[in-house]
């Protein structure tokens, strides 16, 4: 290789190489809202509603408490391990109180400056629904999840405005396991696919 060639070759490892390498990803978020995931809901009782935990359809191995509307948030819940952790928080999720598109997208852009490009788009082809997925990898190897959304339309199906969800994969998956191993009869079996699709279809 030339010596010119090598001198610039050299030049541009110096000017982008190293900011690069020196620049370290932030670490996966852990808290939102000032509750932590993996920690004991006794811990944040302030930001909750007074009441027993309730029980989360269609998961039994978690229970959700609800959270009070504070600042810039309207509220929001928390779900909880029953059974691996009972009470170690698994999920956050909270309702921003500025609803606006706006302020969805300052949220996203200081996302993206934080955690780099989302991993996924969390929205529908129409627009009502904005949305953007972040994943990560913690230092115990779990999956966490970060998923901020913004709705035009309020139904069954969604709630108008913004929401933050912060979800631990890695512990919602070990409450799963353990509340089936303990409980092997409330796992169905597998039904048999239909032959024919007579009467599952509107009319």
């Amino acid at each position: 290789m030339p010596v010119t060639r090598l001198c610039v070759v050299i030049l541009l490892f110096v000017l982008v190489g190293v900011p690069a390498l020196a620049q370290s990803p932030p670490p996966p978020p852990a808290s939102l809202g000032g509750i932590d995931l993996g920690g004991d809901s006794a811990r944040f009782g302030r930001y909750l509603h007074p009441g027993k935990p309730k029980a989360v359809e269609d998961a039994p191995s978690l229970r959700r408490r609800n959270i009070k509307p504070a600042g810039a948030f309207r509220g929001g819940y928390l779900l909880t391990g029953n059974c691996a952790a009972p009470d170690r928080v698994v999920r956050i999720k909270l309702k921003y109180a500025d609803d606006t598109e706006d302020f969805f997208r300052r949220l996203s852009g200081a996302l993206m400056d934080r955690y780099g490009l989302p991993a996924e788009y969390k929205g529908d082809l129409e627009g009502r629904v904005l949305g953007n997925k972040w994943s990560f990898t913690n230092a115990q190897g779990q999956s966490i999840s970060l998923i901020v959304q913004h709705s035009d339309t309020e139904g069954l199906d969604s709630d108008k405005g913004n929401v933050i969800k912060l979800t631990n994969w890695g512990l919602v998956e070990a409450e799963r396991a353990c509340h089936a191993a303990r409980h092997p009869e409330a796992a169905p079996p597998p039904a048999p696919a239909p032959a024919s699709l007579d009467g599952l279809l509107p009319r």
